[in-house]
């Protein structure tokens, strides 16, 4: 009988040190998953949410460690490492009155590198490193800057693809009338030449159908150009491929071309025209897409990840790896 008991004792107290661990690592998978969401905005940032949430969900006596470390990419990561002392409780008869419970859980943060099926990608492209995150930002649909412009990606025809041809496609892929075929970090896609802005008013017209709405009413700032994302269904937010030209460079070529893409961004349309007004556009306001890029984590859910690349992609995601 003293054997059976002392066996029960022992069983209650490892399931209690095995709730302590679960409690523990829940607590610490938690921060780092909200560190890694901050890491775009600096490892301050990071450091801080990581902190921050493990003080909510874990106790002030446990023993903890943030730390940037580097998975796919160079410091693509944060660590938390925590350590708590649990109680022992029958396990005294013996001289065992705590054990050290301790956990490790590694979050990383990832650049999407396709999107596929999904009415967000825009048939405009920005030249990599010729935008500042958070700050606004105008894409010329006529294609007069050097800096970005149109383009031709292929379009759903069916349970195919097909080639976009002229200013009705363009105006359709904007609207979502049309919807992009998946396209890929590393891709070529033709530049879309002539004067179009009135397709593009169209377009934009069509797409916000059911209202404009303000830049803080859709994403709200958390720093450094990264943002929480308050209205997740606004078609005034959409992904915009970041590229360079076929020779490497960052110069929008002329006449008609391929540019090859490195990336995607976030853009969030707030008018059109010049001076900037929001939504309906005027023909002639299609010339102008006014927005700011920004950078938001798990904003998409159809497409694939791959190694962060913050020079090329304010798209990514997060998840635990180890």
């Amino acid at each position: 009988m003293f054997g059976v008991l002392g066996m029960c004792a022992l069983a209650i107290d490892v399931g209690s040190w095995y709730q302590q661990k679960q409690a523990l690592q829940a607590a610490a998978d938690a921060a780092a998953l909200a560190g890694a969401s901050q890491l775009p905005a600096g490892w301050a940032a990071a450091q801080g949410a990581a902190d921050h949430s493990y003080l909510q969900n874990g106790r002030t006596s446990d023993t903890v460690t943030v730390s940037q470390s580097s998975n796919l990419a160079a410091n693509d990561s944060v660590t938390v490492t925590a350590r708590r002392q649990a109680s022992g409780f029958f396990v005294r008869l013996f001289g065992i009155t705590s054990v050290n419970v301790s956990v490790s859980s590694r979050a990383t943060v990832e650049s999407y590198t396709t999107f596929s099926s999904t009415g967000n990608v825009m048939p405009f492209a920005v030249m990599q490193n010729q935008y500042t995150l958070g700050t606004s930002y105008t894409i010329f649909g006529d294609g007069s800057s050097s800096n970005n412009g149109s383009i031709s990606p292929d379009i759903h025809a069916g349970s195919a693809c097909a080639t976009a041809n002229g200013a009705n496609d363009l105006s359709d892929t904007i609207s979502g009338a049309d919807i992009a075929c998946a396209i890929s970090v590393g891709d070529t896609v033709e530049t879309k030449t002539g004067l179009s802005t009135g397709k593009v008013s169209q377009g934009l017209n069509d797409r916000m159908s059911g209202g404009w709405k303000t830049f803080d009413q859709i994403v709200r700032s958390d720093g450094n150009g990264h943002y929480t994302l308050l209205d997740p269904t606004s078609p005034q937010l959409v992904v915009i491929p970041v590229v360079l030209n076929t020779s490497g460079g960052t110069t929008w070529p002329t006449g008609h071309s391929s540019v090859r893409i490195v990336g995607f961004a976030w853009f969030v349309i707030t008018g059109c025209g010049d001076p900037s007004k929001l939504g309906p556009c005027d023909n002639s306001d299609g010339k102008w897409v006014n927005g700011t890029f920004v950078d938001l984590i798990n904003a998409n859910t159809e497409g694939t990840t791959g190694a962060w690349d913050p020079s090329s992609n304010s798209t990514s995601e997060i998840e635990l790896t180890a």
